[in-house]
């Protein structure tokens, strides 16, 4: 049996979000594949196969994982694995003794007066959960003020301060009738700084609190690597009332007869053809085509160089990598990864991912 770790060296974080897993249950797999995808406060690990072997999970997509104990083990047979799993189900389960929750997030939780029990999560609880349950922000005066806005534009908040937030101000550089007046990112770390010479005003729990004080007018998610993520904090806004806003570079190509939803966020010459239905929340790096009449759902990521044929029907929460192609007519069911360099011919079914061979390549010294 070997375990299956997240690789990290990020001493900052003790948990992550398992994401997405790309290889099932039970699935033979094969040293150095890639497994599943966990995100932390600071980056989205990528976890492979230590050796070959067959896969038991130990945890579910979507929950949250300790940084420091498996995600996985992996069998010599299948047979092993049953045996283990077997034995695993039948111990006796250990009796709940509270909530549970990190040793960080108890000391956090007597600092700030918070119940750990009222908070009624059904996973473990961490120090954003403490705090976001009193979201008390920082004091004004540790705490840069989002910028006044020129009259007559649009007035932008950023959620998210790392590399996507520098794409949504580069296209917004140009613009006429938005501009990002703040940046809000629940890594205290980036507190204080500017980011294209915009100021990180404080965490996530402000953006209720400052969109009431009539701080800005609309929100964008620049958070380009997760859908789970952008779709978490999408719903945090409609809570809050808070309107998304499209930010489109000025060398995308929109056809006429397009529908877009809010919060999209359209890179560097894009093309969007006619009859395209496009929802909310969409996340779309340079060079992306969506031929005509096709329909997209909310909440995707891509990287750049994403093609698609006329009639192609992408669902929601779909991460796709770089360089891919889909033919006609072909449908991407809900929260499925696709992986960079794939075409594909036949639809996806929701909540499965599509691998590509990677081809080993060796990088020698040049002749001369």
């Amino acid at each position: 049996m070997n375990p299956v770790l997240v690789p990290t060296n990020d001493v900052n974080s003790e948990h992550g979000i398992l994401v997405m897993w790309f290889a099932e249950d039970g699935a033979e797999v094969a040293k150095d594949e890639l497994l599943a995808e966990v995100e932390t406060s600071k980056a989205v690990l990528e976890v492979v196969a230590p050796v070959a072997g067959v896969l038991l999970h130990a945890a579910a997509k979507g929950t949250e994982v300790s940084l420091t104990e498996p995600i996985a083990q992996l069998f010599a047979t299948p047979a092993e694995r049953d045996a283990y799993a077997a034995a695993r189900a039948a111990a006796p389960a250990a009796a709940p003794d509270g909530p549970r929750a990190t040793a960080k997030a108890v000391r956090r939780a007597v600092e700030l007066g918070v119940d750990l029990a009222s908070l009624r999560l059904d996973r473990l609880i961490t120090v954003k959960d403490v705090e976001a349950a009193v979201a008390v922000p920082a004091p004004a005066a540790d705490l840069p003020a989002p910028l006044p806005g020129a009259p007559g534009r649009q007035r932008i908040l950023i959620v998210g301060a790392a590399l996507g937030a520098t794409q949504v101000l580069d296209i917004l550089a140009g613009s006429t009738t938005q501009q990002a007046v703040a940046i809000v990112d629940d890594d205290a770390s980036r507190w204080g700084d500017l980011v294209h010479g915009v100021p990180v005003v404080g965490g996530a729990a402000l953006i209720s609190e400052l969109f009431t004080a009539g701080a800005f007018d609309a929100a964008i998610i620049a958070i380009g690597r997760s859908p789970a993520v952008r779709a978490r904090f999408r719903e945090l806004c409609a809570s809050a009332g808070v309107p998304l806003a499209n930010a489109i570079d000025p060398t995308a190509r929109i056809a006429t007869d397009v529908r877009l939803g809010q919060g999209n966020i359209i890179c560097a010459f894009c093309h969007v053809a006619t009859g395209v239905r496009m929802g909310d929340n969409n996340f779309f790096s340079a060079y992306n085509s969506f031929d005509h009449h096709s329909v997209i759902g909310s909440d995707n990521a891509s990287g750049p160089s994403v093609y698609t044929s006329g009639r192609v029907t992408i669902g929601s929460r779909i991460r796709f990598g770089t360089g891919i192609v889909i033919e006609p007519d072909v449908t991407v069911g809900d929260d499925a990864a696709i992986a960079s360099g794939a075409v594909l011919v036949t639809s996806v079914p929701p909540e499965h991912a599509v691998k590509t061979k990677i081809v080993t390549t060796t990088v020698v010294p040049l002749r001369r």
